[in-house]
């Protein structure tokens, strides 16, 4: 899997909708108008993943090639850079889910029906 891979993949996501708010070397997937991904072209092949603050310590103990994100509310925010280890596919796209379906379930009601 590739940064382009991971472009496509989140554009799979239901109500997935893709943005540069922040300049041509940063792509955003939202959903519900919440980031739920972004992509640091800038700085190489960098994955930047929402994460449940109360999950933080445990996914960073579980991946040794998932840290911190810079730039982002520091336990709210994870990393993974694929030149810096091979990162299986199947791990990239349930790190993926998990950060689609966090921002999912934090979107108001009426955002949800909005949506359907």
């Amino acid at each position: 899997m590739n940064i382009e891979d991971v472009r496509e993949y989140c554009l799979t996501k239901p109500f997935a909708t893709e943005d540069m708010p922040f300049g041509p070397e940063y792509v955003t997937f939202r959903v519900g108008g919440k980031i739920f991904c972004c992509l640091a072209l800038a700085k190489g092949n960098v994955v930047q993943l929402k994460w449940d603050p109360a999950e933080f310590d445990e996914i960073l103990a579980a991946h040794s090639f998932v840290h911190q994100a810079w730039h982002w509310h520091k336990r709210h925010m994870i990393q993974f850079d694929f030149d810096e280890a091979p990162i299986p596919e199947s791990v990239a796209t349930d790190l993926i889910d998990r950060a689609y379906n966090h921002v999912y379930s934090k979107l108001p009601r009426k955002v949800k029906l909005e949506l359907q």
